[in-house]
């Protein structure tokens, strides 16, 4: 036997938004499959739906204007569903009455549910307990097409009722009831009547639903799934629309709603109520949407993604992708959009999807909503999401602080900024995306520093945010010089462990705790809201200032990172963007273990240099200084921990506490004149050398002149790490060569050796 003609056949009025096209492409592909073709297949190819069974497009039409039978969609348990005394009956009364073989199955149940409802003794609509009786009955003895809505509708609880975003509160939206309207328009189209052949207004409607044909649309109310149709203000030319609506395109996107089945299930290794899940839907956040804002997230019933997918799928391989429709995030299922953006990004979704369409149900006009789309979402995958892990326990914690109604607004928008980072960066990928979601997080470090942790009710302690790993600098780098001296400076720390690193200097951080904790007392803390050439001069003087106080052998400004010459000079040059350094710093500060040293080679300058910094610097190295000659080259370079934990010896240079503050006060060139002092009697020579009499020519550099912005960068700019290479080269930027500076600091390393 042969087998038939498959036509693949295109449906253009079957597209990805609004919401009634795509759903009308889903009761589509259900009903060809049951009703015709079990061979059936359907997908989307350049936003259309395609339909692939033995139908040519002739066929198609003659199936649902001859031969399509309704499923028995019913909402017997709310007022207005023509199950009542006072509700509209027509409808129902003229299913229940067909004759039609059509609509048989149809009269069956409307017959059942009204002998329930007299059983029941209910005269009007059900409330509460009667309600709760009336659809566990209706569960146990109507048709599975009818349990099957009922999925979709609405999950049954111990506590009674969990509905679905996508059909309202239980197969209605507000005073419009979906099963109504779909019992109106099957008896508007004739489909109950015996032998009755389809008018031309229902062919050309039925055109227009398949293959977008222009027809005049009908005057009906359409609901939240088609907001252009919906009517009211400015939904048209002129001041006010009516609702217009295709009755076919009403009757295929409710038939289409009965794959969306929902389903209780428990939470992993949780033990509490099992809660209501429907598929592929999830909690609003105003993330990735310009125009959301918060008080969208608490009106919205919630959002919907729904997948797209490529390649020919059956109704059953449908049902079951819908039926696992619940993506997970370290095996949970996802909570909001944001969540679902990530399971997205890490491929926790059927792996036959290309991309999502996002519909948030948006409250409209009291308890009305609309189906809005929120844009698209490409199935692609993000290594560095998985990195989130390590940052969810305390984000749940602040979100959950932040929704108290008593926590300062800052920190609902700190949280709005973190959600909005992470999904534009599942959304689109990329270095710069996830480096927005290391800076949102600093944000909010910063806002939680302020009060120690202490937010929402009762002033509840949210500890701060630690541990994230190192691989986050890689994930989030890009090329900026912005991004390298903020990884330099944040890394700052004190290699002997005496005083604590940078972020102590930031927020009250216990720093001597292996978890993250609030310090009772911040007394190292000097950042404030000035600007951030002040705040890192402020910190450079602290750190030398409790360096001094706790006898630290050696400066506390080392670093693993250095940042180029051409960088300082940039930032000297005040060519730099200040507000990204500061952001970027306080987000680079979560970052935990980070290597204790690491000698970077770096660059030597490609950009002049004041010879005021190449100076000044000199005095504010974190090791030492080694000489190391081959043939007649010399190179400098700083001193290296050995492997006993001590340093190598070389030539150290104190700097004097007197030269911050000359330099914050704009005298540079008396800073300048005691760096020479300190650095000629530390063994180097600067430039200019003596005079043949061999008078020092330090007055030359105490002629320098600054304005105080500069002066305050300089100071600022010494709290920079820089590498050994460029060390190498500030030294012989401003001091001549002196064969027993080397000999001096060669005879040193020899003897820290031999010791």
């Amino acid at each position: 036997m042969s087998q038939p003609v498959q036509h693949d056949v295109e449906l253009p009025g079957c597209t990805p938004e609004p919401l009634m096209s795509y759903l009308k492409a889903l009761g589509i592909l259900r009903l060809v499959s049951e009703q015709k073709d079990a061979a059936a297949r359907g997908w989307w190819k350049n936003d259309t739906f395609w339909l692939r069974s033995f139908l040519d497009r002739n066929a198609l039409m003659k199936f649902f204007l001859e031969e399509y039978q309704p499923t028995p969609i019913v909402a017997p348990w709310a007022g207005g569903s023509g199950f009542f005394p006072k509700d509209n009956t027509h409808a129902v009364n003229a299913l229940g009455n067909s004759n039609s073989q059509r609509c048989e199955a149809y009269a069956e149940v409307i017959a059942h549910v009204r002998q329930i409802i007299k059983d029941e003794e209910i005269g009007d609509k059900p409330k509460d307990e009667d309600k709760t009786r009336l659809i566990c009955r209706y569960r146990r003895e109507l048709p599975d097409e009818v349990i099957a809505w009922m999925d979709a509708a609405m999950v049954l609880r111990q506590d009674g009722q969990r509905f679905a975003p996508l059909l309202g509160t239980g197969g209605n939206d507000g005073r419009l009831d979906f099963t109504q309207n779909f019992m109106q328009r099957i008896v508007l189209l004739g489909l109950h009547k015996e032998n009755e052949q389809p008018s031309d207004e229902s062919r050309k409607w039925l055109v227009q639903a398949l293959f977008a044909l222009p027809a005049q649309l009908a005057s009906a109310s359409v609901g939240q799934f088609a907001p252009g149709r919906a009517g009211g203000p400015n939904a048209t030319q002129g001041m006010e629309g009516n609702a217009v609506d295709n009755p076919w395109d009403f009757i295929l996107m409710l038939e289409g709603t009965l794959i969306l089945a929902g389903a209780a299930v428990r939470r992993f290794n949780v033990a509490d109520t099992p809660r209501a899940t429907f598929p592929f839907t999830v909690r609003t956040v105003a993330a990735g949407f310009n125009s959301l804002a918060s008080t969208d997230e608490s009106d919205s019933r919630g959002e919907l993604w729904l997948p797209l997918w490529n390649k020919p799928t059956s109704n059953a391989e449908l049902c079951q992708l819908f039926g696992e429709g619940r993506a997970e995030v370290c095996g949970q299922v996802v909570q909001n959009s944001v969540d679902f953006a990530r399971a997205v990004a890490g491929l926790g979704v059927d792996r036959g999807i290309t991309r999502f369409q996002r519909v948030g149900f948006l409250k409209r006009r009291v308890k009305a909503c609309l189906a809005a789309s929120l844009g698209w979402f490409d199935v692609a995958e993000r290594a560095s999401v998985d990195l989130l892990r390590e940052a969810d326990f305390w984000l749940d914690r602040f979100r959950r602080a932040a929704q108290d109604k008593n926590t300062p607004p800052r920190f609902a928008a700190a949280i709005r900024a973190i959600d909005s980072a992470i999904f534009d960066f599942c959304k689109y990928g990329g270095n710069s995306f996830f480096q927005r979601i290391l800076v949102a997080l600093g944000r909010a470090e910063r806002e939680l520093a302020l009060t120690s942790g202490k937010i929402g009710q009762g002033n509840s302690n949210l500890p701060p945010l630690g541990g994230l790993s190192t691989k986050w600098i890689e994930a989030a780098r890009d090329s900026s010089s912005e991004f390298s001296l903020a990884l330099a400076l944040a890394a700052v720390q004190d290699p002997e462990m005496k005083i604590g690193p940078l972020r102590a200097n930031l927020e009250p951080v216990d720093w001597e705790k292996r978890r993250p904790a609030w310090a009772e007392k911040g007394r190292c803390v000097v950042w404030n809201a000035a600007d951030l050439a002040t705040n890192l001069a402020n910190v450079l003087q602290r750190r030398l200032m409790d360096g001094r106080r706790v006898g630290c052998e050696y400066l506390p400004l080392s670093s693993p990172f250095t940042a180029s010459l051409d960088t300082v000079a940039a930032f000297l040059a005040g060519e730099m963007d200040d507000q990204r350094i500061e952001e970027l710093i306080w987000g680079l500060l979560l970052v935990s273990n980070v290597p204790k040293s690491r000698d970077t080679d770096g660059n030597e300058s490609t950009t002049p240099l004041p010879r005021e910094y190449a100076l000044l610097k000199l005095l504010f190295l974190p090791a030492p200084l080694i000489a190391e000659q081959t043939g007649d080259r010399v190179r400098w370079r700083l001193a290296r921990p050995l492997d006993d934990g001590s340093m190598e010896v070389g030539i150290g240079i104190r700097p004097e506490p007197r030269i911050l503050p000359l330099l914050r006060a704009g005298r540079v060139g008396d800073a300048c004149r005691i760096a020479v002092q300190r650095l000629r009697v530390s063994g180097l020579v600067p430039m200019p050398g003596a005079l043949p009499s061999g008078i020092p020519r330090d007055y030359t550099w105490a002629h320098a002149v600054a304005n105080p912005r500069f002066a305050q960068r300089l100071a600022a700019a010494l709290l920079i790490p820089i590498s050994s290479k460029s060390v190498n080269y500030l030294i012989y930027l401003v001091c001549r060569p002196d064969e027993s500076a080397v000999a001096e600091t060669l005879t040193l390393s020899t003897q820290g050796e031999s010791e």
